[in-house]
């Protein structure tokens, strides 16, 4: 083997193990690839999370909520749901934005929104869609203030989304 080719392998072998590995989850039909040095969490209720470094006293998250619906739900009744949950359960909840999107390949709904949970101000993006009897649910959770660095991490990580079927 030829210096130029070792050296080239090495770096290429460098490079990948900067690359997060893909999450796969059989059970709940979905696979994701987190953001690097993320560390994976274990979260009653959620399918996965994920954690950056704490910034201050919260820790950015990443993490996916797979629901079972019952027959016949659309997005569009689960879209309308999702707002009603937001005004529900976040304190002083505000929605920023809606829109159009897709996760998995599949019609999704983008919701972002601000609101406290106990002392902290916070800024959600919300990805979901509703396919095969079940809603797939994305959420990036920074502190306000943060979200310039979590809007192109939670972009990527809902980008590489992906149903299993």
């Amino acid at each position: 083997m030829t210096k130029k080719l070792a050296l080239g392998l090495a770096g290429l072998g460098l490079l990948g193990s900067a690359l997060a590995a893909t999450y796969k989850n059989a059970e709940n039909g979905f696979s994701v690839t987190p953001p690097p040095a993320w560390n994976q969490l274990s979260v009653p209720g959620v399918a996965v999370a994920f954690a950056d470094k704490p910034q201050g006293d919260f820790t950015p998250n990443l993490n996916v909520v797979v629901q079972p619906l019952p027959p016949g739900i659309t997005l569009a009744q689960y879209h309308a749901l999702s707002l009603d949950q937001i005004k529900k359960l976040i304190t002083d909840s505000k929605i920023v934005s809606t829109r159009a999107t897709t996760l998995g390949g599949t019609k999704a709904q983008e919701t972002v929104y601000t609101g406290r949970q106990g002392q902290f101000k916070l800024h959600f993006i919300s990805t979901y869609t509703v396919t095969g009897g079940k809603a797939y649910l994305v959420t990036a959770t920074t502190k306000q203030g943060l979200q310039a660095k979590m809007t192109p991490t939670n972009a990527a990580f809902v980008k590489s989304f992906k149903i299993l079927r």
